[in-house]
This record gives structure tokens, C-alpha cells and sequence, in this order.
């Protein structure tokens, strides 16, 4: 997982958008912090964001990565929609966001999707597309 963790990293470290998908406990979130730190950010500061939707950790003054949650969306909210959209105008942003099939019609096409299961003794499967 390391290698794939760096190959994204290197992918989107100019920005980018990077979908995970998975069951709950499947370790989007710790996924989501090794990403972090391949990108120079100290990924135990990373937390996850199901309450606040948001988390924004900057890397430079000009880039920022942004930790977005919607566990808790149950359906597409206007608001958030429009804050994600306004996130994503920085080209240099890079943008994590967890169960993104909650607003996956309203996202762009260039993006990099991620999907975590659970398999046998909680042996973690990534499917990247």
C-alpha cells in the first residue's frame, strides 16, 4: 500500500482530487493520513472530518489539502456542493474526499477514485480507478 500511497501522492502534489469509497472501518480516514504524509503533512494531525464536514491543513501559502467527509450526508446539500466546487476552483488545492458517491454527479471527471474494502482477517483491498 506504501508504493500506491506514494504513486497518488505524486500524482496530485501539484493538485488534485482523490475520491475514496468503502465501508465504514474500511480506513478511508487512515488511508487519507498516509497521503498526508507522503505529502509532507504530519498525517497524526490529520482527523477525520465526519462532524465538520471540512478540515483544511495547509502544505505551502499557496496550497492547502483538503479532508472532506460526507458519512453524515444523506443527500446532496447545496452548500456543501458549492464549497466543495469553490475548493476545487484552486487548482492547486488537493482534495480528499470520503464517501463521495454522496455528490459524485457534481464533481469533475479528472479524478482519481479509490476504493477500500475489508477482506479476510481485516486485510485491507485498494481498487484504483
Amino acid at each position: 500500500m506504501e508504493k500506491e500511497i506514494q504513486d497518488i501522492a505524486a500524482k496530485i502534489k501539484n493538485g488534485g482530487l482523490v475520491c475514496l469509497y468503502g465501508n465504514l472501518g474500511s480506513g478511508k480516514t487512515t488511508y487519507t493520513q498516509k497521503l498526508a504524509t507522503a505529502l509532507g503533512i504530519d498525517g497524526f494531525k490529520v482527523k477525520s472530518p465526519t462532524y465538520s464536514y471540512i478540515r483544511k491543513y495547509d502544505i505551502n501559502p499557496k496550497q492547502s489539502l483538503y479532508h472532506i467527509d460526507l458519512y453524515r450526508l444523506e443527500e446532496p446539500d447545496r452548500n456543501i456542493i458549492e464549497e466543495v466546487r469553490e475548493i476545487l476552483e484552486n487548482e492547486k488545492n488537493i482534495v480528499v474526499i470520503e464517501w463521495a458517491d454522496r455528490i459524485k454527479e457534481y464533481l469533475p471527471a479528472e479524478k482519481i477514485e479509490i476504493e477500500i474494502t475489508l477482506g479476510p482477517n481485516n486485510q485491507r483491498k485498494i481498487r484504483i480507478y
